[in-house]
């Protein structure tokens, strides 16, 4: 373990750069999302572009602005850079790969001009999919339904494009393969030539682009006041020169193309680069541009890095460049980028080491990934083995293929919670009073757990047809908007098919439903089952009765119910009500195809959605009350783990994993004390590593004390560098408000 614990020392260049971006990041704002102020210029290139070109079809149009809109926007290129590139600034209408075009602007703004090119420029808003729950569901259940979390997604979706094959061939290369496309294509298929046509817009546009930075760089070094400056700022300008339509051939021109495709992309998630720049790797002489490419990813929020991991033929990927980029962050010590760790058995176990190392100073980072869990999954949905054993994690730790997957990430969000107290409620919502479900009856018409079980199913599979018809929808209207236009143009196949994302463009379609509440329902059904159905200590009408009063005035029934076995302690017998609850609706989801063409999976990486989804949540049978957290990953509901570490991993270890491939994130509480020598460190790689060999898919790191958030609490100033994971994401715990004590009620894992 030597070499893990000797941090990186950045060059003085490298010191130089990371002085710049400290100085214009402020760690008290989570950096996605982060955009250059909105400009005073009063340009609108958007509405521009769809003035201008009115009988064009609207992703051609579109492809326009989104070239307008860079084209518009001056260079800025900061002092000691290295890399050139920052995002646009931040206008009002900008597209997105969430949702293609965005209006944020204010209703004072919505003028004239751009409410007479609304219709053209919005060709589909959610209403499509809200009119649908309304006419299927009636209004007052429908908005009840998705207030609660049963919501079919409209705009979200990370993806993480073809970066290998980008800097394989080029934007040259990839213009090519648009053209031959658009020779086979029927040129009377409007739709396919359309969207040839705008692909095309975009690489050129992105060419032109680069070039137009390119000459900014060079007017800057003519001004500039050392001869270091002007030096540096030529070779920038040079560098971006070659690779504005070449192949590069060196680390700095392919870290440089790298980043200027991801600033088009959105600054999303990045794939696994230790995979794809290594080629260009030729040792520490190359290290300044890692450096330079990890600090734009840092300073601009990308949201996930991915190393280690195996080759697509089955061997260890681990190289110099997968260490590097942990290192790096090390020194940066900060939560951006967020980087994930792919664990296999074939695996130089020395990277885990270095993982390890990390969350004993302090990081929520690396995130830790099973290959063999992960990898057996997608070859069983499908999944060619080369393509299953090149999978990244992405966004807030969802799973895609690179370059040849559309798995939608967030397709919809179902909460299993939700839908049990729907059914011991004749399928009423409690906060309402609005039927959502059908009435199955309630918990004083139930004459056994069996007869509970089949009516919660019944509720499960009503609720999951409609939900997954608004799911399909919502896919539907990313389709028609462009979602993920930029990303499109280096997916594999999609300029073969000539077609978009969420058109069936990608070799991979799999949707992916967000699950909430699957440890509470497994709970709340095993406290029913044992307590009332077995041994009789609460009665029927007794438990009716404490529910309907959150427990008010029953609180011997709630601390029994409080007291029963919960998922996360090892408890064989809740354990297996959790691996039936999941298998059952993952099986169910399972039925559908989406509109892109694969069957939908199943996930959990929530963030902040099992806080929301649990405030929309009445008391439970497993002694929650109303509005309890429900939990923001696959791990135990929120305060419910109090047997420690390795009980909770094989709890969720035994879940129905290859059925959630889409991402199921684990929250792992090991405060750094547990850390603090090697032999420690040693025993926790163990634990993890037996975890992940052992079915479970990913672990995501809080190491912060109990007592260190308690202080940052009341003393922020004094804790700004205090890390932890919320559900899917690292962020400072003083930035996270009322979500802190979520955060620390987690902690009850070990025991009093």
């Amino acid at each position: 373990m030597g070499k893990t614990f000797e941090k990186y020392v950045f060059s003085e260049r490298c010191c130089e750069l990371k002085a710049g971006v400290d100085s214009r990041n402020d760690i008290f704002r989570i950096a996605e999302g982060k955009f250059t102020k909105r400009p005073d210029d009063g340009k609108r290139p958007f509405e521009d572009m769809f003035e201008k070109h009115t009988d064009e079809a609207y992703i051609v149009t579109f492809a326009r602005g989104i070239v307008e809109s860079w084209m518009v926007s001056e260079p800025v290129i900061e002092p000691r850079e290295i890399l050139l590139g920052i995002p646009r600034p931040h206008r009002a209408i900008h597209e997105h790969f969430s949702c293609g075009l965005y209006c944020d602007t204010e209703p004072c703004d919505y003028d004239e001009r751009l409410a007479d090119l609304a219709p053209r420029m919005f060709p589909m808003d959610y209403s499509y999919v809200s009119d649908e729950g309304v006419r299927l569901m009636g209004r007052e259940a429908y908005t009840a339904a998705e207030s609660c979390g049963l919501w079919g997604t409209g705009y979200l979706g990370h993806t993480v494009p073809g970066f290998e094959k980008l800097l394989r061939v080029g934007i040259g290369g990839i213009v090519r393969e648009i053209d031959e496309s658009m020779e086979r294509v029927d040129p009377t298929d409007t739709k396919k030539v359309s969207f040839l046509t705008a692909c095309r817009i975009i690489m050129t546009g992105l060419s032109d682009w680069i070039l137009f930075y390119a000459d900014a760089a060079e007017k800057k070094a003519d001004a500039a006041e050392s001869e270091r400056d002007r030096a540096e700022l030529l070779a920038a300008a040079e560098n971006a020169r070659r690779v504005a339509w070449d192949v590069p051939t060196n680390m700095y021109e392919a870290a440089q193309l790298t980043w200027f495709y991801a600033l088009w992309d959105t600054v999303d998630s990045m794939g696994r680069v230790d995979r794809y720049l290594y080629p260009f790797y030729k040792g520490s002489e190359d290290d300044d541009y890692v450096c330079a490419i990890m600090m734009k990813f840092w300073e601009h929020g990308v949201h996930c890095v991915t190393v280690g991991g195996v080759t697509p033929e089955g061997e260890d990927a681990t190289n110099e460049l997968s260490y590097l980029l942990l290192q790096i962050l090390r020194t940066i010590h900060c939560v951006h980028p967020r980087m994930s760790v792919r664990v296999h058995d074939k695996m130089d176990p020395a990277l885990l080491d270095l993982a390890v190392t990390m969350w004993s100073e302090g990081f929520s980072d690396p995130t830790v990934v099973s290959d063999k869990t992960v990898i057996s999954a997608l070859t069983a949905a499908g999944a060619k083995i080369e393509d299953a054993r090149d999978y990244t994690i992405l966004g807030c730790q969802e799973i895609e293929i690179p370059g040849k997957s559309n798995f939608g990430c967030e397709d919809g969000t179902f909460s299993l919670a939700k839908a049990l107290e729907l059914t011991l409620n004749h399928g009423c919502d409690r906060l309402s009073g609005v039927r959502i479900a059908p009435d199955y009856g309630s918990v004083c018409d139930f004459k056994g757990f069996d007869e509970l079980w089949d009516a919660y199913v019944k509720t499960v599979v009503y609720l999951t047809e409609i939900f997954i018809k608004l799911c399909s929808r919502a896919v539907y209207l990313r389709h028609v908007n462009v979602s993920k236009l930029v990303k499109a143009c280096t997916t594999d196949s999609c300029i073969e098919r000539a077609l978009d994302m969420d058109d069936g463009g990608t070799v991979y379609n799999y949707g992916v439903i967000e699950t909430a509440g699957s440890a509470a329902a497994a709970d709340a059904l095993y406290a029913v089952k044992t307590l009332v159905f077995e041994e009789g200590k609460i009665a029927p009408h007794t438990l009716e009765a404490a529910l309907t009063a959150n427990f008010e005035g029953y609180e011997e029934v709630r601390r029994m119910l409080f007291e029963a076995p919960k998922f996360g302690n090892g408890h064989e017998g809740v354990d297996k009500m959790a691996r039936d609850v999941l298998e059952m609706f993952w099986s169910e989801i399972g039925k559908y195809k989406t509109p892109r063409g694969d069957i939908y999976t199943g996930a959990c990486a929530l963030l902040t959605g099992g806080n929301h989804m649990g405030d929309k949540t009445w008391a439970l049978p497993d002694g929650n009350f109303a509005g309890s957290p429900l939990g923001n990953t696959i791990g135990p509901r929120t305060g419910s783990a109090r047997s420690g570490l390795t009980s909770m991993l094989r709890s969720v270890a035994s879940l129905p994993l290859d059925k959630g491939f889409g991402g199921s994130a684990c929250n792992v509480l090991i405060p750094r004390d547990m850390m603090d020598t090697e032999e420690k460190r040693d025993k926790i790689s163990g634990v993890i590593r037996a975890y992940l060999e052992g079915g479970g898919q990913m672990a995501q790191i809080t190491t912060a004390t109990l007592k260190d958030m308690l202080d940052a609490r009341e003393n922020p100033d004094r804790h700004r560098d205090l890390f932890v994971r919320v559900g899917g994401y690292s962020a400072r715990f003083v930035v996270l408000g009322d979500y802190q004590q979520e955060i620390i009620d987690r902690y009850s894992m070990y025991g009093e």
